[in-house]
């Protein structure tokens, strides 16, 4: 069966599986709904992760979503597509849309993730860069789209390599640049061979990433030299509504600390003989003098 023919079985199904849209978004209610096809016939769209999709009219205004299996798939399928991402869903609206649509989605619709998004496109140097042409990678498909003079066995794509298109204008002449993030370094510095050896292109390693410039080499040469590999941590948590506050003791703080627990631990020590030194007591009174009882004075006054 044809990809094309797959991916819309996986669109149909989901949506009669369960409404996306609900009856009432915000003041304005549902007239209708129905399933929706793949945004296009590109089977580079299987590799997005597809989830399902749907239609709503909501009266003034009509609205489709997309719903991706991650925050990467929603992601990558927005650069083509011309469209507003809410976590994992990918959203088109006309008529006379409200402008704070995305948080009206944000609250309505089923199962969205808001896990952080890739960062490939931090590395790309913002001169000459050909805007909202970016191309993201997940698969043999779309670096067929993106970059068809990259072999996929040079990308291996069974490490979870992913990547990102960008294109450039340069004096010398266009220009396009893929950076790939593989999961270890030592994965990158294995293909950077393999990059190595495509014709008109010049390859370079920094960390997890290769950067490949294919287009005048002068240019390729200068633009690779910008790009430098940064540990970036995300944060997809939201912090708590009312953080600890961690505050510094003083020197006289701790001082006082330090007393009280001494104080406690003597005051536990001399507690702890008078109930022993009681309990003994109490037991020879009542006739007891079990030898691990027996308590042994050493009488050493005129030693």
């Amino acid at each position: 069966m044809p990809r094309s023919l797959i991916l819309a079985a996986v669109f149909i199904s989901s949506a009669c599986a369960g409404t996306m849209w609900p009856d009432k978004l915000g003041n304005y209610q549902r007239n209708s709904v129905s399933a929706l096809d793949p945004a296009s016939g590109d089977p580079s769209w299987g590799e997005y992760g597809p989830d399902g999709g749907e239609r709503a009219d909501y009266g003034p205004f009509r609205v489709a979503a997309w719903r991706f299996k991650d925050t990467t798939g929603a992601y990558a399928a927005s650069l083509g597509l011309n469209g507003v991402r809410v976590g994992n869903y990918l959203m088109q609206c006309d008529g006379k849309c409200p402008k704070d649509l995305p948080q009206l989605a944000d609250a309505s619709l089923p199962h969205v993730l808001h896990t952080s998004i890739p960062t490939l496109n931090t590395y790309f140097p913002a001169k000459g860069l050909v805007p909202r042409a970016n191309q993201y990678i997940l698969g043999v498909w779309t670096l067929r789209g993106a970059a068809p003079g990259i072999p996929a066995s040079a990308v291996n794509f069974e490490f979870g390599t992913e990547g990102e298109v960008a294109h450039y204008r340069t004096s010398a002449g266009p220009l396009t640049l893929a950076i790939f993030s593989f999961p270890l370094p030592s994965m990158a510095r294995q293909q950077l061979p393999e990059f190595q050896k495509i014709q008109g292109a010049a390859a370079k390693r920094t960390g997890p990433l290769i950067a490949v410039a294919i287009g005048p080499s002068a240019a390729s040469a200068k633009l690779l030299e910008t790009i430098n590999y940064q540990g970036i941590v995300a944060e997809n948590e939201r912090p708590p509504v009312k953080p600890l506050e961690l505050k510094p003791e003083t020197a006289g703080q701790m001082v006082l600390a330090i007393i009280s627990l001494a104080a406690l631990v003597l005051g536990f020590c001399l507690l702890s003989g008078i109930a022993v030194g009681g309990i003994l007591r109490i037991a020879r009174r009542f006739g007891y003098s079990a030898a691990e009882g027996s308590l042994i004075t050493l009488h050493l006054e005129g030693k």
